[in-house]
């Protein structure tokens, strides 16, 4: 069961992610700075800017040539996303994109989740939406919690396509968490996970497939409106 700790090295990958798709600082192909460089931008040792380094190369957004450096790959993140969907340009259209698809397949999969989770399944998503409750009352970045949670949800449904699927609804989540704080709606994208993940929580276990899926279906509601706001 993912624990609640979100390694510095991760938060730093999940920063240097967002440089190549959200931000576009760098390019398909471009040269990252040297080690020494992105640990001083970023205020963090060397050892984490390897660490994180080491993440995105396995992630396919990064590749390593020995004795050149480090640069972002031809086509970034491919493993993760086969149909490129991180190069749409209009980011806010985008995760507004994301929340219909997910509309439309998350309340279905708490469903699923009410008929087949274990209750081994069903206590790690509570955990996962305590913990990420706790990083955001400490005023900590939930972004990897929040996807935790989601994960844990479609991990439980029993499904090997939505389990396949992951990787593509966890970039979606973290870039609606991003997207809503550069428009300005970060902390109504707080309040919306803290209230709609325990309402998530409470109806599965309960095993209420009905509650649970008004409880998701609003908790993304939510998001595409305070986007929009």
């Amino acid at each position: 069961m993912a624990n609640g700790f979100i390694p510095i090295s991760q938060s730093i990958a999940d920063q240097i992610n967002d440089m190549i798709f959200l931000q576009k600082k760098y390019l398909p192909n471009d040269k990252l700075p040297n080690e020494n460089k992105l640990a001083e931008e970023l205020g963090v040792s060397r050892t984490t800017i390897r660490e994180a380094v080491k993440t995105l190369v396995a992630n396919g957004v990064l590749t390593i040539e020995r004795g050149r450096g480090t640069y972002v790959t031809a086509q970034p993140g491919a493993q993760n996303d086969p149909f490129g969907i991180s190069y749409i340009e209009d980011k806010k259209k985008l995760v507004n994109n994301w929340f219909e698809m997910r509309l439309i397949l998350e309340p279905a999969n708490v469903r699923l989740v009410v008929e087949r989770a274990s209750d081994e399944e069903i206590q790690e998503i509570i955990d996962c939406e305590k913990k990420a409750a706790e990083l955001i009352r400490s005023g900590k970045s939930f972004s990897a919690a929040d996807q935790q949670f989601h994960a844990a949800i479609a991990k439980a449904t029993h499904n090997n396509v939505i389990e396949l699927m992951l990787p593509a609804i966890e970039v979606a989540i973290r870039d609606a968490i991003n997207t809503a704080v550069y428009v300005g709606a970060g902390e109504r994208a707080l309040e919306n996970a803290l209230t709609n993940h325990h309402n998530i929580a409470h109806f599965i276990e309960q095993r209420d497939a009905d509650g649970a899926a008004l409880a998701m279906y609003y908790h993304i509601k939510r998001g595409m409106t305070d986007l929009d706001q």
